[in-house]
């Protein structure tokens, strides 16, 4: 076995021992060591994306849906650029990834080879860790579990990251068949928790005070029950994103109407607990921006205040921390969680009935019917623009038995379908992308993957013919109707049902509520199911619901 194979099935065996299950390759030659020893480990199931820029995203999701770093392979030059948005992304919401990107031996940099640019440091401060692996030699090889060790860490470790190892291969380059033996290399990740005197000045920071939780993001496994647990027995009224909202009697549904409506500068909370990134919804962060009300920071990763206005950060797990917390802290005023109730319930049902008088289709009643027809089980991929705002705004009440992910964290609209795919390949689970027009064209080479893979991914399309955001914009009212449907509308004119069939996808339109509630409830994926709505108009219904839930409150 010579250097470069025993280095690359070292370095696949050890990732397989520390739990790596999924890596994703673009196809490539100088990345062939790389690729078959990934391959020839049966531990590790390996898929093959032909676009990088794809790739990565597909990476992206599988990591975001199961937790554990997944693995990202490809040949060098521009290759490894094009990973380069999802590395971003991956940074910004704190998903571990391991990007592994082959690269020309030093005596070809910097001379005009082909296919050569400078990766060293290529994705800058993107990243936990860089390390250039070496040409393989003796050492590299023997150094390789190690390396992975490291890696590996580097990825997991608070705050969470994409971690990048580049490999400098000459020829010939090998092509390992065999794995390496199981070693006894593992890794344990600990979390982060305030010493018990940080804990104690917590809690009576809290005790019997007029709390409330905003919470933004995606949060880890066990917040959901920890923040239940805390927001009841301290009786903590919480806003939550849509991609951590979870049932209970303190969970407020309508956070973001509730805003709106002035409810949140009437009603101010003596503290605010802030988890996670800055929320979804803009009334809410504007609140937050410009109350005077006191306001701490739970988190165990990097600085997140972009408004400025945190005094206290307690770096630590958010799921930990509130179960550390719910047997230390006075509850606050009853009338004071009660009046929150009453004030969602209100606009739930002023929502509600407002949406049954809306003519279909329109888009709050597009997000709503999704998340009420998704099956049990099911993952919601929601589009970075309208769709998380509708969803955020309009779903109704939570449902623990769905999980939604969304790109959030450097909040582009790329990606949005490679990492729905990601997220379906990583345990098999139904995935239901919400997603704009614009968004799925951007992204629609992902409908390949989808289908050779025969992933259960069912893609419902907002079809607005353009960017319906920038409707709410001032750009809507600043400028006159050609250049703002030039530079912002964008329409299209193009249907999403041929290009889905092109790729093999099963497709259809849909034009009454009820067939989208049994088309969703019912596919079984890959399918794309398209609903033309009206950029204009989705302003008015907009409107008209966020006025039907401030006549609830009065």
């Amino acid at each position: 076995m010579d250097a470069t194979e025993a280095l690359v099935t070292r370095l696949a065996g050890t990732f397989a021992d520390l739990g790596l299950r999924h890596v994703v390759i673009s196809p490539g030659s100088r990345n062939t060591p790389l690729s078959t020893a990934f391959a020839s480990e049966p531990r590790i199931e390996t898929h093959v994306v032909l676009d990088e820029r794809s790739a990565a995203y597909f990476a992206l999701g599988a990591a975001k849906q199961s937790g554990v770093p997944v693995a990202l392979v490809c040949t060098s030059g521009t290759a490894a650029a094009n990973y380069h948005p999802a590395i971003v992304e991956a940074d910004r919401a704190g998903v571990p990834l391991l990007v592994l990107t082959a690269d020309r031996p030093p005596e070809l940099r910097g001379v005009d080879a082909p296919q050569t640019i400078d990766q060293i440091g290529l994705y800058g401060n993107a990243i936990r860790m860089f390390h250039d692996v070496g040409v393989p030699d003796e050492a590299t090889a023997t150094a390789a579990p190690s390396l992975a060790v490291r890696a590996w860490t580097a990825a997991l470790d608070a705050p969470q990251g994409p971690v990048h190892l580049n490999f400098p291969f000459r020829e010939p380059l090998a092509a390992p068949t065999r794995p390496a033996p199981p070693s006894s290399l593992r890794h344990r990740r600990g979390d982060v928790q305030l010493p018990p005197e940080s804990l104690a000045e917590l809690a009576e920071r809290l005790s019997g005070r007029r709390s409330l939780i905003v919470a933004g993001g995606h949060q880890r496994a066990g917040f959901a029950a920890a923040a239940a647990m805390f927001a009841g027995r301290a009786r903590v009224p919480v806003i939550a994103d849509v991609q951590c909202r979870f049932p209970s009697p303190a969970t407020l549904a309508y956070g973001d109407l509730l805003a709106v409506a002035g409810y949140l500068h009437s009603h101010e909370p003596e503290i605010v607990v802030r988890i996670g990134p800055v929320p979804t919804s803009r009334p809410v962060w504007s609140w937050l921006q410009e109350t005077d009300v006191e306001q701490i920071a739970i988190g165990d990763g990097s600085w997140s205040d972009p408004l400025g206005t945190v005094s206290t950060a307690y770096r630590s797990d958010p799921a930990i921390t509130l179960a550390d917390l719910a047997g230390r802290t006075e509850p606050g005023p009853s009338p004071w969680i009660e009046s929150w109730r009453r004030a969602d319930d209100s606009i739930d049902a002023a929502v509600t009935a407002a949406l049954e008088t809306e003519a279909f289709p329109n888009e709050p009643a597009v997000a709503r019917i999704v998340w009420e027809s998704a099956p049990s089980g099911a993952t919601i991929y929601a589009g970075s623009s309208m769709p998380i705002r509708d969803l955020d705004s309009f779903a109704g009440r939570p449902r623990g038995d769905l999980a939604v992910l969304a790109n959030r964290g450097a909040n582009g609209i790329d990606g949005v379908l490679s990492a729905a795919a990601g997220a379906a390949a990583s345990d098999g689970r139904r995935v239901v992308v919400l997603i704009g027009d614009l968004s799925a064209l951007h992204d629609a080479t992902a409908m390949g993957s989808i289908a050779r893979m025969g992933l259960p991914v069912t893609i419902v399309v907002v079809d607005n013919n353009g960017g319906g955001i920038f409707h709410f914009l001032p750009q809507a009212e600043s400028l006159s109707s050609d250049p703002f449907e030039t530079l912002f509308g964008t329409p299209q004119d193009l249907s999403l049902i041929p290009v889905a069939e092109a790729f093999g996808i099963p497709a259809r339109a849909v034009e009454t509520d009820a067939d989208l509630r049994s088309a969703v409830a019912s596919a079984t994926g890959p399918d794309l199911i398209e609903v033309v709505t009206d950029r204009g108009e989705n302003v008015a219904v907009h409107e008209r619901l966020r006025a039907a839930a401030a006549r609830s409150l009065r």
